[in-house]
């Protein structure tokens, strides 16, 4: 906690002297977000802890990957373990046993779900070079959004098609990395689109891990003379990803750059993404109707730890909302309802590793892969995941100080899991093994999750807030076929803070949670193998904190602050046929404290730099609380320009003191070198020029 208050102490005179008079007048122009509530609201009158990422943070920043974006968010963790798209979000604990992709969090895409109904976000489906604007929504928000956001919700919004601009953006970096994007906006009449083509590459500073993608899309909106609006989007992605793996501790202190020592030292993901949404909103009286359509199709080759998945999915999806304004007993309020509902049709086959080096006897052990080619057919499958959910939230503002929400929420999920195996890879064995396994899993969950927020103005700069919620966190296809037994997570949130805004740009937001959740699932690996099952209850407390200031005219500086307490009360590990008990112990990966501090200048002549550094504090390895990793400290990235009517030029250096770190150390103690470190990206530079027409 003392950190906090330094941070508190450090910042609160910045505000005091570049305020002076000013300082009790509320700020004129502040951020306004739909993603919480589902409707309008400044980010001050909502009650949950929301963090907004502007255009103006986009535009500074080198959004190569969304983790730039997001790193140094008070409650969230975000790192890359693979370069390229890949991103590791965690939100106050959910996302962490994620071994690839985003889990417990939902993902949106201009507020369309790219969420899977059983929780798996893809990040290849963004094109990071259009994005404008991130709303973080923390704690879990399955009241307005489903099954699979017990973690919070994260909106990605593009550009508007509505805005007729035209740019290039070309850019060059170390290691040979590229991106390009060229944007054009115009309108014949009423309709307006946008057309958008992106570029991005790197040979990487890793071994085996080259990264490249082409996106293309197609934006069209139309506005009808009522103002009302219909939109319409295309898009398609090629992603080619390889994926680098871990080093031992050796490796990591001699170089950071070399190739892994695990067996699968292919792995990737070259995947294909089209995608298509139609939504409208449509004002007739007192009522906004908002009713969403969309359509995924991907494909990926995806070789793995043992095998290599070769296959792809179908999503379609509808979300159909109704806003209605009304008053009750002399109260103004809005009721938002609607119906929401996914399914997704998988289908894919997976294979052994063609080309492996054995090791020399009688055993037949893989020793390591040669290539990342397929072999022998290993396993055929076909799953169909539906969701499907009804809510109704009641926004009442009783007086000019107050606002309450409240609202419940019921979702049904429902799996249809068929896998016919052939051959499987043996942990203990270290080879392909005959299989003639059959797996048929019909299972369905259900929840009801209700939902108490309510906002409190104590003077025109400050509202208190707090807020009561619930999550529902449905297993995946892939943790039930490791283990049947799964149940799905629920999560209780108490939640209380306090939102500040001033004129001239200052703003302070402090949030303290506690959660309770039941049947958290949790990831193990033993042996290199993983799998997965429920820690009866766990407990999370927390304290987060974010402050942003003007110093002088143009000279902004801030800083976040995040307190995580994260604890198993009733789990039990079972490794190797013998169970540990784990009560009271720390979850893995997230550390205690973390901070950052930032400061940013724009000078009326174009002239802007931004500088920033992130602290990450030290961590538990393993679910036994066997030994801490220390974590980072002040990894520090770097950024000047010149801005000036149409033309936009940045030089930015990522961690220029060019510190060794891993973003992730975890430890397997049944293997004789049981580290594995994943290094974090050394020294970078990158150029880019925007011209805007």
């Amino acid at each position: 906690m003392k950190y906090l208050f330094l941070i508190v102490l450090f910042f609160l005179p910045s505000v005091s002297a570049a305020s002076g008079e000013d300082e009790l007048k509320p700020k004129e122009l502040e951020e306004i977000s739909v993603t919480a509530t589902r409707t309008e609201r400044t980010t001050k009158e909502i009650p949950a802890a929301i963090d907004t990422i502007s255009r103006e943070d986009i535009k500074n920043t080198r959004m190569f990957n969304l983790k730039e974006a997001l790193a140094g968010i008070s409650g969230v963790q975000s790192e890359t373990k693979n370069g390229g798209y890949d991103s590791r979000l965690i939100i106050r604990g959910a996302g962490l046993k994620a071994r690839y992709g985003v889990r417990e969090i939902m993902i949106l895409l201009d507020g369309v779900p790219i969420t899977d109904p059983d929780g798996m976000s893809r990040l290849d489906f963004v094109d990071s070079q259009l994005v404008e604007k991130i709303d973080i929504v923390k704690g879990p928000n399955s009241t307005l959004y489903g099954a699979n956001a017990a973690g919070g919700v994260i909106n990605i919004i593009t550009r508007n098609p509505f805005e007729e601009r035209k740019s290039v953006t070309a850019g060059h970096g170390s290691d040979n990395s590229r991106m390009y994007n060229l944007n054009y906006g115009s309108s014949i009449k009423n309709t307006y689109f946008n057309i958008s083509g992106s570029h991005r590459s790197t040979d990487s500073w890793r071994q085996w891990n080259t990264f490249s993608t082409d996106q293309a899309s197609l934006k069209v909106g139309h506005l009808f003379t009522d103002n009302s609006t219909i939109e319409a989007a295309v898009s398609y992605t090629e992603a080619d990803l390889r994926l680098p793996g871990a080093l031992t501790k050796e490796q990591f202190e001699k170089d950071i750059r070399q190739l892994t020592a695990e067996q699968w030292r292919h792995s990737g993901r070259y995947s294909k993404i089209f995608s298509t949404n139609i939504k409208m909103e449509k004002e007739t009286g007192s009522f906004t109707l908002k009713p969403l359509l969309y359509y995924q199709t991907w494909s990926h080759y995806h070789p793995v730890t043992g095998l290599i998945n070769d296959g792809g999915a179908d999503v379609y999806g509808a979300d159909l909302q109704a806003d209605m304004k009304h008053l009750i007993a002399g109260m103004e309020g809005t009721l938002t309802t609607g119906l929401t509902g996914q399914v997704d049709k998988g289908d894919g086959e997976k294979y052994t590793y063609r080309d492996y080096l054995k090791v020399p006897g009688p055993s037949g052990r893989i020793k390591n892969t040669l290539s990342d080619k397929k072999g022998d057919l290993a396993e055929t499958g076909s799953d169909t995941t539906t969701k499907w959910g009804v809510f109704v939230q009641e926004s009442l503002r009783p007086s000019g100080k107050w606002i309450v929400d409240l609202g419940v929420r019921y979702d049904q999920v429902a799996f249809d899991i068929n896998t016919k195996t052939y051959w499987e890879y043996s942990y203990s064995k270290g080879k392909y093994l005959l299989s003639t396994e059959t797996i048929k899993r019909d299972e369905t969950f259900d929840s009801i999750s209700p939902r108490l927020g309510v906002v409190y103005s104590l003077n025109k700069i400050v509202n208190l807030y707090g807020n009561i919620s619930t999550g529902f966190q449905t297993p995946q296809s892939s943790e039930m076929s490791a283990n049947p037994d799964l149940k799905p997570l629920t999560v209780y949130n108490y939640e209380t803070g306090m939102k500040a805004r001033f004129t001239g740009g200052h703003s302070i937001d402090l949030s303290l949670f506690f959660m309770k959740v039941r049947d958290e699932i949790v990831q193990t690996v033993v042996g290199g193998e993983s799998t997965y099952s429920n820690a009866g209850k766990s407990e999370k407390k927390g304290v987060e904190f974010t402050g942003k200031f003007q110093v002088m005219k143009g000279l902004f500086a801030g800083g976040t602050y995040t307190y995580s307490d994260f604890q198993f009360r009733e789990f039990t590990e079972w490794i190797s046929g013998t169970p540990y008990n784990r009560n009271g112990n720390r979850f893995p990966y997230i550390p205690e404290h973390q901070y950052s501090i930032f400061a940013y200048y724009n000078h009326p002549s174009g002239f802007k730099f931004k500088v920033n550094t992130d602290t990450w504090g030290e961590y538990y390895m393993d679910n036994a609380n066997t030994e801490k990793y220390k974590g980072y400290k002040f990894l520090t990235n770097a950024l000047i320009g010149y801005e000036k009517k149409n033309l936009d030029i940045t030089l930015d250096a990522y961690n220029i003191f060019d510190k060794r770190y891993a973003m992730e150390v975890t430890k397997d103690s049944t293997k004789s070198d049981p580290y594995l470190y994943r290094p974090g990206a050394p020294f970078s530079l990158m150029a880019r020029v925007t011209c805007r027409f």
